[in-house]
């Protein structure tokens, strides 16, 4: 049986765990054997896709305001990984991790250099200047890897990237673009979603995405906060402006707890496992531009108002823009109220015009069972 570890590491997002279980799902049909290695505060809110479960020390404020706290976490958490690969012997190790944090890449060094290991990279694109630096590899990190698989649409990477750089990967054997890997709609869930919500059809539904909801300020990931607080400024007046409107905000696992607002027709969840399908039933959307919530977006075909987040980069500013571009979001860069909803009416007005832009991801095809064949073939050679 062969022995498959997946790497994670989340504090803010859900991202990363979420690519991990989606290929493990294709994976695990095979005759395998899967390990999360994991710093992820809630490792089974997307189910069991593993058969053993390894906790490290997640990186959070109280941690980074202690040099000397953070440096122990570190070390610890590389010996723990060193322990578990020693003993596990892993054909191979699925990586999904911010490649620039130097907390989570001591983790995978320390172990990996004492246990050298064929190694598969997962690398969401970084915005421009980060993916760069990286990719150039003057600190030498992409030389872990055997594989390094992009999951992106073609045309994104090519809008995003500069000409260079895509031409580079195009023609490097080491990288394989496999298509964005997000959760396929299951249309059985829509209607569940419709009864468990109780919306109904002269009903205008909006639903609210904070992604994972945390934060890290010493990390410079900023609060998804604000767009609840704009969004329950507006509310009274967009009540107003749209008959039968209803709300659902999904903070995310993350969010710290706040005193909530009890609104007519506005309903807090904290996690809805059937989000895609959520969003597909909703008119419009206010959400974060990370990575899960936009190709679900798409694949939804639901126009948004986006609010990008500084996640310790620009990804999710430089993500929304793309969108933009393409015409089936807006975005939400001004801290005023009063901006957020003239930006959810504007979308409100454009919703046909908006949804047939949806046309230009035709090809947006999932890249879960690509990339599991790709990690197959690396292992039985």
């Amino acid at each position: 049986m062969k022995k498959i570890l997946f790497y994670t590491a989340n504090g803010v997002g859900l991202g990363h765990l979420r690519r991990s279980c989606l290929i493990a799902e294709k994976i695990r049909s095979e005759n395998v054997k899967i390990i999360l290695v994991t710093s992820a505060f809630s490792p089974q809110i997307f189910g069991k896709f593993f058969d053993s479960l390894i906790r490290l020390i997640p990186l959070s404020d109280k941690l980074l305001d202690s040099p000397s706290k953070t440096r122990k976490a570190r070390v610890k958490n590389g010996q723990k990984f060193t322990e578990v690969i020693r003993e596990f012997k892993p054909d191979i190790i699925i990586a999904d991790f911010y490649l620039t944090s130097p907390f989570t890449f001591y983790t995978f060094k320390h172990a990996l250099d004492q246990f050298p290991t064929q190694c598969v990279f997962i690398w969401r694109l970084n915005d421009n200047q980060k993916f760069k630096n990286n990719f150039n590899n003057k600190n030498h990190r992409l030389d872990y890897f055997q594989k390094i698989i992009l999951p992106h649409n073609p045309d994104e990477l090519k809008s995003l990237l500069s000409p260079l750089i895509f031409k580079k990967i195009k023609n490097n054997k080491k990288f394989s673009v496999t298509g964005p890997i997000f959760k396929k709609i299951d249309k059985n869930k829509i209607d569940f979603c419709r009864r468990k919500y109780k919306i109904c059809a002269k009903d205008f539904l909006i639903t609210v995405g904070l992604g994972g909801g945390g934060e890290l300020k010493a990390g410079e990931c900023e609060s998804s906060g604000k767009i609840i607080k704009s969004f329950l400024d507006i509310y009274p007046r967009l009540s107003k402006e749209i008959p039968k409107l209803r709300a659902i905000i999904i903070t995310g696992p993350y969010f710290s707890d706040f005193k909530k607002k009890s609104l007519s027709r506005l309903k807090f969840i904290k996690f809805e496992e059937n989000f895609i399908e959520l969003v597909k039933i909703s008119n419009l959307a206010v959400s974060t531009a990370g990575y899960n919530t936009c190709n679900e977006l798409i694949v939804a075909k639901t126009p948004a108002v986006l609010v990008p987040l500084k996640r310790g980069d620009k990804e999710q500013f430089e993500r929304a823009h793309y969108l933009e571009k393409k015409g089936i979001v807006k975005i939400f860069e001004n801290k005023s109220s009063n901006e957020l909803l003239k930006l959810i009416l504007n979308v409100k007005d454009n919703l046909n015009k908006m949804k047939l832009n949806f046309k230009k991801f035709s090809d947006w095809k999932q890249g879960d069972k690509k990339t599991a064949k790709i990690i197959l073939k690396a292992i039985n050679g």
